[in-house]
């Protein structure tokens, strides 16, 4: 951001006297403002006070992210010329196995006792963890548990003291404009900030994830970025980087991170049961043809829905919610918990039905993060 703290804009006619402005013979008074203090907001702040603010909420912000390098166990054959005399014999050839480095993300610690937030596909295939801090030092992290419908994972270091954390943000205060500020080590440039805009909030139905809710915005996020927080002004998570969406691999502003409120309700189900028990509906969903609601493809048996439900059911309304899309009813499914009631309205035949159902938790794991085409491909090894 540039510095207007001895930048005058003068134009003809006219100088500047003190607190006040004359320009052309009139006279602006400019009241002098104190400065504002740690943590007090000014609707009227200058740039310099702006400037002040988000130096300060980074360099507070920082210490709490981490570099993740992933690596992968591969075999390495032993070269004979390791053991001379035993060069001409004939022995078994010998393998050895190393951790080689396959990939590195971001990630930010969410609990004082070493809990790091990052994504899925940042640990996923992976066999050993090494975490880098911003004072340099390194250590091993193990995996606490995983989350792949939402891309998200918790590591965990030790080391005996507390570490400092990063708090998740109340995003019914975000608005569409508000600032975000990303922080990571894109191309392994740790501590590298990157600041732009709210674009868009709750953003679903992109086809990435099963469980998806998205803060979109233009700060610009590369590789390396993935797993890191997206803050607002004051320091707090309002989503964990995820990918941005390109038709050429580059950055064109079209990143998304996943929502806080998201990222805090899997954070906790994590770090205490080691997983998330969501709840299953039991079919396979497609669009409508007049977009009325979701219609039914496919049942499965023994699901919640085997004993209600045909192939061909119009499920408009999802416990007195609308639905016009799959990606809607299952935000919608995802928001309640295995063994809750739900409603569902449908529509056979040209008659409206209402059912009550209760929900299960689903048999396996059967997610498998997608893709998406349309011209754009999805960027995620961020």
């Amino acid at each position: 951001m540039k510095n207007y703290r001895n930048t005058i804009l003068v134009p003809f006619g006219s100088a500047l006297l003190g607190g006040a402005l004359a320009i052309g013979g009139f006279l602006f008074f400019q009241p002098q403002r104190p400065a504002p203090e740690p943590g007090e907001r000014s609707a009227l702040a200058t740039p310099e006070d702006l400037q002040h603010h988000f130096s300060a909420t980074i360099n507070q912000a920082m210490p709490s992210v981490v570099i993740i390098t992933a690596s992968q166990r591969r075999p390495v054959r032993r070269t004979p010329y390791a053991n001379l005399f035993n060069y001409n014999r004939r022995q078994p050839v010998e393998i050895d196995y190393q951790d080689i480095p396959s990939g590195q993300g971001s990630g930010f610690f969410v609990r004082e006792d070493g809990h790091i937030l990052t994504n899925y596909h940042i640990v996923r295939n992976q066999d050993s963890f090494r975490v880098s801090t911003y004072d340099g030092r390194e250590y091993d992290a193990e995996v606490v548990g995983i989350d792949p419908p939402s891309d998200l994972a918790i590591l965990k270091i030790a080391d005996g003291k507390p570490f400092p954390v990063l708090k998740f943000a109340d995003i019914s205060n975000l608005d569409i404009g508000h600032w975000a500020i990303a922080i990571g080590a894109p191309f392994s440039l740790n501590s590298t900030v990157t600041v732009g805009v709210v674009s868009n909030k709750h953003r679903s139905g992109v086809g990435i994830n099963l469980h998806e809710s998205y803060i979109q915005t233009d700060a610009s996020i590369n590789p390396g970025n993935s797993g890191g927080p997206l803050l607002n002004a004051d320091g707090e998570v309002i989503g964990v980087n995820d990918f941005i969406l390109s038709p050429s691999g580059g950055n064109i502003g079209l990143s998304f991170a996943i929502s806080a409120d998201l990222a805090r309700q899997v954070t906790e189900d994590l770090i205490t049961h080691g997983q998330v028990n969501r709840p299953w509906l039991g079919i396979v969903m497609q669009d409508s043809s007049d977009n009325n609601g979701v219609r039914v493809q496919q049942i499965f048996r023994d699901s919640p829905a085997a004993e209600k439900l045909r192939p061909g059911d119009l499920i408009p309304r999802f416990n007195d919610q609308p639905v016009t899309t799959p990606q809607e009813l299952q935000s919608l499914i995802y928001s309640a918990r295995p063994g809750d009631q739900s409603t569902l309205t449908l529509v056979r035949d040209g008659i409206q039905l209402q059912y009550d159902l209760l929900l299960q938790s689903p048999p396996q794991a059967w997610y498998q993060r997608r893709g998406i085409t349309n011209g754009f491909s999805l960027v995620e090894n961020l």
